[in-house]
């Protein structure tokens, strides 16, 4: 113990003898540029090592590899119209996030994202009834930590992942950020359908999970194998109900393809404490200046009926144009035909990257339900029109 509160003081009274042995030099030999280059030098050294080192204090903070810092900024317009329901619009989502991500040694690292979220989600949860209920949901103002995490990485074939972090479903739920999607609205399975619940438990599978993931990957020739492993409570509802889940994907030469499957099961209600178990498959094509992305997803929960959806987004670049469509498709109770519960959406699509960091998007959706007419008689089915930029720094 008296060694090591030792040695910082005796290195510090070693750079006072240097420094007052160089100033000397300086004033017998007259002001060399050099050597006054070099006396600066050491008093900037030598005032890094006072503030380092004391008697109290021999760990300093800040003491990573490698540290980034960085974010985002979104804000979006929605206007819907057509329909039995009143046109309405809204600036309903503005959106900045602060990334931070740091390597601690050559092994470890950690990655944490906070966001400033103000929200005004559109409903359609009671359209059945009276597609007058069709609104934007009073603003919501919230500042989450969306994702918190740390890694060690014992190889290739074994990285562990502990904290807050992205559910590995899919492909658009691991893209997550707004500066690299084409579409800031999510498949419709992966959307919360009650309005201003930020991240809430109505998602077919949750976008974010609380625990501890094992991620792998290997390669066979030219193709990638990746999995993915995973324990955790849903968004840290019910500290003693977990979610437990696998992903698998193989990917083909030059990136042109991959093929994917997910699986996942446990109790993600406290109050209901509900069992589910869910399947997925997915794909995505990447030939020159097109993508494909396309996903199906089945889902059984104890103690009612079956769920299914399912999209398929493909999409075209031409310089800084992109354009896309996406069929997306959603029935939260497969046992009973046109029912409520069963809609498509078809999202026609533009982004202009004006810049690597600047992304503007515009789309025109048709929402189409199966079924037709409210218990008022009037029309379920509308449009809406969605326009967004997102700045990265």
């Amino acid at each position: 113990m008296w060694l090591s509160r030792l040695v910082p003081i005796f290195l510090k009274n070693i750079a006072i003898i240097s420094f007052f042995i160089l100033l000397s030099t300086v004033s017998a030999f007259g002001g060399d540029d050099e050597i006054n280059a070099r006396l600066e030098a050491l008093e900037e050294e030598l005032l890094e090592l006072q503030l380092k080192q004391s008697d109290k204090v021999n760990v300093t903070a800040f003491d990573s590899i490698r540290l980034d810092f960085g974010g985002f900024i979104t804000q979006t317009f929605t206007s819907t119209f057509n329909g039995g329901s009143p046109s309405k619009a809204s600036f309903d989502q503005t959106n900045l996030e602060f990334l931070v991500g740091a390597d601690v040694t050559e092994r470890d690292s950690v990655f944490v994202a906070v966001g400033f979220l103000r929200q005004s989600d559109l409903s359609s949860e009671n359209t059945a009834t009276n597609v007058r209920d069709r609104v934007f949901a009073k603003n919501a103002n919230r500042v989450p930590g969306i994702i918190m995490w740390g890694k060690h990485r014992f190889s290739d074939l074994l990285d562990v992942t502990y904290g807050r972090f992205i559910d590995p479903w899919g492909i658009i739920n691991i893209e997550h950020f707004p500066p690299v999607l084409l579409n800031l609205n999510q498949p419709q399975f992966l959307r919360n359908v009650n309005p201003g619940n930020l991240f809430g438990s109505n998602t077919f599978v949750p976008n974010f999970l609380n625990g501890v993931q094992a991620h792998g990957s290997k390669f066979f020739g030219d193709n990638q194998f990746q999995y993915y492993g995973y324990t955790s409570n849903f968004n840290g509802e019910g500290s003693s109900d977990f979610i437990s889940g696998t992903r698998l994907s193989w990917t083909f030469p030059d990136n042109i393809a991959t093929l994917g499957a997910s699986y996942q099961n446990g109790v993600r209600d406290e109050s209901t404490r509900d069992h589910y178990d869910a399947f997925g498959v997915d794909l995505l094509v990447n030939y020159k200046n097109f993508l494909l992305k396309s996903e199906y997803i089945q889902e059984s929960i104890s103690g009612t009926s079956d769920r299914e959806s399912w999209y398929l987004q493909p999409s075209y670049r031409y310089n800084k144009w992109i354009f896309f469509y996406r069929y997306d498709y959603i029935d939260l109770d497969t046992d009973i035909e046109n029912d409520s519960t069963e809609q498509t959406e078809h999202v026609f699509g533009l982004n202009y990257v004006y810049t690597p960091t600047i992304r503007l998007r515009a789309e025109y959706v048709v929402n189409d339900f199966e079924l037709e007419k409210d218990s008022l008689g009037q029309e379920r089915d509308y449009d809406n029109i969605q326009a967004s930029i997102t700045i990265s720094f």
